[in-house]
């Protein structure tokens, strides 16, 4: 029996045998590697809401709690210690915190305070009411988190309005006098507190006095601003509007009827009497002396008399009185 097949066999054995072993351990070392990655990776521990938690609610050690987190991915304006949140005095919820959502700074308010709405403001911005109706206030759809563009309607020429968007994008934060932003009942109410800036709280102030204010809902996604144009009568086809209608070039204009004045023979200005006798007709003149003239008689009116002239009296002559003499007075 010869010797070199066994060698030759014997050695495809080893290195099968060896290169099943390092198999196995590379394929251990690939299993076992992102568990020991996991382990030694550093996190933090944050304080998430325990509870759901609603606007006003205040916070408590029963409705919180920690949760792990990743130390490079943290957010920022998180708590890392439930006594921030309760010392020296706890804090209020702003908005809706769902049960082990993290508890923001933007969603609580500050050591002792109310959640009022000055609290819901964003830094720099201020809150403005407006009166609405059922019609303005887009039938009550319109809920505090919202967004809506304002539209101005007025009249710059009379009967002739015109409709301007004011405002687009604004956010409400409240109606009537409720800013929770929970409450998804539609509900028709009398105003909108909307935030704005300080010029565009100027800009509506003055727009509510000289036109009417109305709301439009927005979509939640769409935070565009739309290139709009003052809408007029003319855009609603309406062509009965003063100064509307287009003169069109090629439509003929009616023809104006000419009227020919006929001067009336020189007599026939006098009153008339007509006098039917069967199926016949006469008229008869009216002179001013009282006096009536047969159908067609010409008037000659007659002459004046020229008033006769009346011998006319002088004056009498006043005689002065007599002047007396020096004689006459001596004596």
């Amino acid at each position: 029996m010869k010797v070199r097949p066994l060698i030759v066999l014997a050695l495809a054995l080893f290195l099968a045998l060896a290169a099943v072993f390092l198999a196995r351990n590379w394929i251990q070392n690939q299993a076992t590697r992102p568990t020991a990655e996991v382990e030694k990776a550093s996190v933090v521990r944050l304080v998430v809401a325990g509870t759901a938690l609603k606007f006003g609610d205040r916070l408590a050690k029963e409705n919180l709690r920690f949760i792990d987190w990743p130390a490079g991915s943290v957010p920022e304006g998180t708590f890392k210690s439930i006594d921030e949140l309760l010392e020296p005095q706890p804090r209020v919820v702003l908005q809706a915190v769902q049960p082990n959502e993290l508890i923001l700074v933007s969603k609580v308010t500050g050591p002792g305070q109310r959640a009022s709405l000055s609290a819901v403001i964003t830094s720099g911005m201020r809150a403005m009411t407006i009166r609405v109706n059922d019609v303005l206030g887009v039938a009550g759809f319109v809920l505090p988190g919202d967004r809506v563009d304002i539209m101005l309607t007025r009249e710059i020429v009379q009967q002739q309005p015109i409709t301007d968007v004011l405002l687009q994008n604004v956010k409400v934060l409240g109606i009537d006098q409720r800013a929770d932003q929970q409450n998804n009942k539609p509900d028709v109410v009398k105003a909108v507190t909307i935030e704005v800036t300080t010029e565009q709280a100027q800009k509506i102030t003055l727009a509510s006095r000289v036109g009417t204010l109305s709301l439009a809902l927005r979509d939640v996604s769409n935070v565009d601003l739309a290139r709009v144009r003052p809408v007029t009568l003319k855009d609603l086809g309406i062509t009965e509007a003063i100064g509307t209608v287009e003169p069109n070039p090629n439509e003929k204009k009616p023809e104006t009827p000419v009227v020919k004045m006929v001067p009336k023979p020189k007599g026939n200005n006098l009153p008339s009497i007509g006098i039917t006798r069967g199926t016949a007709r006469q008229e008869y003149k009216v002179t001013p002396e009282g006096t009536v003239l047969q159908p067609n008689a010409p008037y000659e009116a007659p002459a004046k008399k020229q008033a006769e002239e009346v011998p006319v009296a002088p004056p009498p002559v006043q005689v002065p009185p007599s002047v007396p003499t020096a004689a006459a007075t001596s004596s």
